[in-house]
Order: C-alpha cells, then sequence, then structure tokens
C-alpha cells in the first residue's frame, strides 16, 4: 500500500474509531440507565412500575383500601342538614394528598336527594372523618347516605407522625342551654414544630354510642407552645341526650414540617 493509501486508512480508522466512540456512549445511557421512580417501567427494587421498593409511591398491591364505617345525615335547622363519614385507614405507613369523593343522600323510597362531591386527603394508620355541610333536602327526609371515593389515586410512604406529636385537644365542655348547644375546646400545640392549617370536627354521641350531631372548623394553624380555641355552635338542641363529644383534629400529613 502507499503511503498516501496508508494515510487514508488512517484517517478512516480514526474516524471510524470517534463513531464507534459516540456511539457506545450514547447506546450505553439508555441501555445502562439507572432505575429511577419516574421511567415508566419496572426496575431496581419496584414492585411495579415506578412504585414499591425505594420508591415513595406505593403499588395498590401494597394497599388495603379505606373501611366506610358508618355514613349519616344530622339534622341543622328546617331543610339544612350536615353529613359525614367516618372512615379507617388500616395501611401503617401509607397516605393520599388528594382523594376524591362522592356522597349521595336519600329519601326513605330510594330517591336520591343531593350529590355532594369534594376531595381530601387520607392520613396514615388512623379513623378520620369527611365532612360537608349544609346539604339541603328540599323538603325531603334523609334516610340513608353513602360516601365513596372516586379512585384510583395515588398512595405515598408516609409515617403517622402526627399521632406521635404531643398535639391534642383539651378542656372539651358542652354549655347548659340545650336548646342552643355550643360545645368548646382548646387546640394545644407543645411540638416543637408550627402547626400548619387544620380543622376540627366534632361528633357528638349519645349514651348509645349513636352520633346525633356534627360540625367542624377550621384554623389557619397554631405555632410551637401555641394555644387556639375552637368552638361549635347549634342553632337546635340535640336529637338525644348527648353523653361523649369528640373533637377530631385534622391535619393534612403531606402540609406538616414533621
Amino acid at each position: 500500500m502507499s503511503w498516501a493509501g496508508r494515510r487514508q486508512a488512517t484517517y478512516l480508522g480514526g474516524l471510524f474509531l470517534f463513531i464507534g466512540v459516540v456511539l457506545f456512549i450514547m447506546f450505553y445511557s439508555v441501555i445502562f440507565a439507572p432505575a429511577t421512580c419516574g421511567d415508566r417501567k419496572q426496575n431496581g427494587e419496584e414492585l411495579g412500575v415506578d412504585c414499591g421498593g425505594s420508591c415513595q409511591k406505593m403499588c395498590l398491591s401494597q394497599i388495603s383500601e379505606p373501611v366506610v364505617l358508618w355514613t349519616r345525615a344530622f339534622p341543622v335547622s328546617g331543610n339544612i342538614y350536615n353529613i359525614l363519614a367516618y372512615v379507617e385507614n388500616q395501611n401503617k405507613e401509607s397516605a393520599v394528598p388528594i382523594a376524591p369523593y362522592e356522597f349521595r343522600v336519600y329519601d326513605d323510597k330510594g330517591l336520591i336527594i343531593e350529590k355532594r362531591e369534594g376531595s381530601t386527603f387520607i392520613p396514615p394508620n388512623q379513623r378520620f372523618a369527611v365532612f360537608e355541610a349544609r346539604i339541603d333536602s328540599r323538603g325531603n327526609t334523609p334516610k340513608s347516605v353513602t360516601f365513596e371515593f372516586k379512585g384510583p389515586f395515588d398512595w405515598y410512604k408516609k409515617k403517622p407522625t402526627m399521632l406521635t406529636q404531643p398535639i391534642k385537644i383539651e378542656k372539651v365542655s358542652l354549655n347548659e342551654d340545650i336548646n342552643s348547644p355550643i360545645i368548646s375546646g382548646v387546640v394545644v400545640n407543645d411540638s416543637i414544630y408550627d402547626l400548619p392549617e387544620f380543622d376540627v370536627i366534632a361528633i357528638v354521641y349519645d349514651e348509645n354510642q349513636k352520633a346525633i350531631a356534627v360540625s367542624k372548623t377550621r384554623k389557619p394553624g397554631v405555632s410551637s407552645s401555641g394555644r387556639v380555641n375552637v368552638s361549635f355552635t347549634w342553632p337546635q338542641a340535640f336529637s338525644g341526650v348527648p353523653a361523649v363529644k369528640d373533637l377530631l383534629l385534622s391535619v393534612n400529613p403531606f402540609t406538616t414540617p414533621f
């Protein structure tokens, strides 16, 4: 081979080597890319596509559906009712940031009086209440209420840290005017963290542990070592004799600093 031919072969060899290196880098990054929780593939330690294992998102196969313990409509005044579903999440370290739901209220003939849709969060490892206010029965008497979550929705790893914090409700009391009941209490935050916006839901039970009244209030938060008063009023007497006053603190676990 002439000198010119050898030089041309050297150039071509260098060009092919360069192209080969580039192609190797490109294909290596595709074929041997590290597994992530957003690549739309089941890989690494994942139990499903982008869920389970080291991913924050849980696979639905790991989840037990929330259990609706009871639902009920509660008279407020005239044709206006409040409705509530009492639900249990048995998943010890799994929660939902946004869970759409639907209430349906029926009369004694099985006809729908009202549908009410909304969304809530599902806290880990606890019972919680879903409340809707001011349902207009339009002159009908609510006979039954159904509640269901409108899934599927995404579950994420979340430890029940709210249950371990020194945050509680104290000094729960009921006034003596049976015709205009008022329940009051104090939210006490003895933790080192400021608590963001929260709801407090009141459930009043009679001596047979049947819920006879419900209400809800929302507060903008309470600082560390702070106190916040809460109160609930009803415009008419309860339908039974109040025996237990249960105030439920409802805090979105995805908004807390702990």
